[in-house]
């Protein structure tokens, strides 16, 4: 399978990815086509719809998720495609990263097909010269992420008011606290602060991570390093600059 788009959203590395789709509602992304896929005929009627559903290929399954990360992956992969790193079982955030479940019971992107599914709100269906962009919000994925195949959601086919969440729904997420100075949410584009506000409620930290107060971290996000301090259940931002400084 060829890629026929590719997204582009504002957290260009791993670390700070929502674990699912929606847990940062304001993130924004823009799916861009390929040449060969850039019809604005192939999306016509797509905008009557106000969520879609995306398959894409986990590209930042390795730690850190850069373009060395990504070729270092591949070499890792067999001639059939799967994954030669992929494992029976993982330990999800969920759990605190302690807990061991299979990984067909997890969305772990360490799997035989690094195959990923997200349903995401379609925002808008730009038409241009070039072919359509598709404007969309909530996506857990990462910048340049290649897409396969864009699909309506469909609320009577797709939406199961009595489905149950399995494990997940004895282990609650554990938000945090987040303090982010006036003078510093100032340096961030307005469109682009509910986003980061709500990827830092998610704690971007690795899960099981121990407690380091006074460890800074360093977020990348919209052109931006975002640095912060996490204590217990308190996330403190305390720089803002150009992430080129």
């Amino acid at each position: 399978m060829e890629p026929i788009a590719h997204i582009h959203t504002d957290l260009p590395q791993k670390f700070g990815i929502p674990r699912n789709s929606f847990l940062a509602p304001h993130l924004q992304g823009r799916i861009v086509f390929e040449p060969e896929f850039a019809s604005n005929a192939a999306v016509e009627g797509l905008d009557s719809f106000s969520h879609l559903w995306l398959l894409w290929r986990f590209e930042n399954g390795t730690p850190g998720g850069t373009a060395k990360d990504i070729a270092a992956d591949a070499k890792t992969r067999d001639r059939s495609g799967t994954n030669a790193k992929w494992s029976k079982t993982v330990r999800p955030p969920r759990l605190g990263g302690a807990e061991r479940v299979g990984v067909f019971a997890t969305r772990s992107p360490f799997r035989p097909n690094p195959i990923g599914l997200t349903c995401v709100k379609l925002d808008r269906v730009e038409l241009t010269d070039d072919g359509p962009i598709i404007h969309v919000l909530g996506a857990d994925l990462r910048d340049g992420t290649p897409i396969y195949d864009i699909k309506p959601y469909i609320p009577f086919a797709d939406c199961h008011p009595d489905a149950t969440g399995g494990w997940i729904e004895g282990a609650p997420w554990q938000e945090l606290d987040v303090e982010f100075p006036q003078a510093l949410q100032d340096m961030v584009p307005p469109a682009k602060l509910p986003g980061l506000v709500e990827v830092l409620c998610q704690d971007p930290r690795r899960a099981g991570s121990k407690h380091e107060p006074n460890r800074v971290y360093h977020l990348a996000y919209a052109g931006l390093d975002i640095s912060f301090t996490v204590d217990k259940t308190q996330l403190t931002v305390v720089a803002v600059n150009d992430a080129q400084d």
